[in-house]
C-alpha cells in the first residue's frame, strides 16, 4: 500500500474512534491507531531509529513537542504538525498544503482553538 492509501485508513480509523478526553489520552489515541495501520499496511517493522528512511510511517514524539497557549501542545515532525488539546482535541496540519487535513474535538465537543495555530 502506498502512504497516501495508509495515511487515509488512518485519518478514517481516528475519525471514527471515540473522542479522548484528555491531551495524554489524545496523544495516546494518535500514536496507537497510527501505528495499528502501519502494522497492518506497510510491511515494514517498527523501527524508530530508521524512520528517515525506512518507508513507515511514526507517530509524533515526546522530543518534537511544545507547548503552546491554551492547554494545546504541538508535535512538530515530518511534513505534519499535530496539535492535541488538554481536551483531548486533535489537529493534524499539513505544512506544505498549509492547511488542516484531520480535526476532531475532544470528548467535551470543544475544538483545538484556531488561535493555538497561528
Amino acid at each position: 500500500m502506498t502512504k497516501e492509501e495508509r495515511v487515509a485508513i488512518f485519518l478514517d480509523r481516528l475519525g471514527k474512534a471515540a473522542a479522548a478526553t484528555t491531551a495524554a489520552t489524545g496523544f495516546r489515541l494518535v500514536c496507537e491507531t497510527l501505528n495499528a495501520v502501519e502494522d497492518e499496511h506497510s510491511g515494514v517493522p517498527y523501527n524508530p531509529a530508521a524512520w528517515l528512511d525506512d518507508g513507515r510511517l511514526y507517530p509524533p514524539q515526546d522530543d518534537h513537542a511544545r507547548a503552546l497557549s491554551d492547554g494545546v501542545t504541538v508535535y512538530r515532525h515530518r511534513g505534519h504538525k499535530t496539535f492535541i488539546g488538554a481536551n483531548g482535541a486533535i489537529v493534524i496540519w499539513d505544512i506544505a498544503r498549509r492547511g488542516v487535513v484531520f480535526s476532531k474535538r475532544g470528548k467535551d465537543g470543544k475544538a483545538v482553538p484556531a488561535t493555538a495555530m497561528d
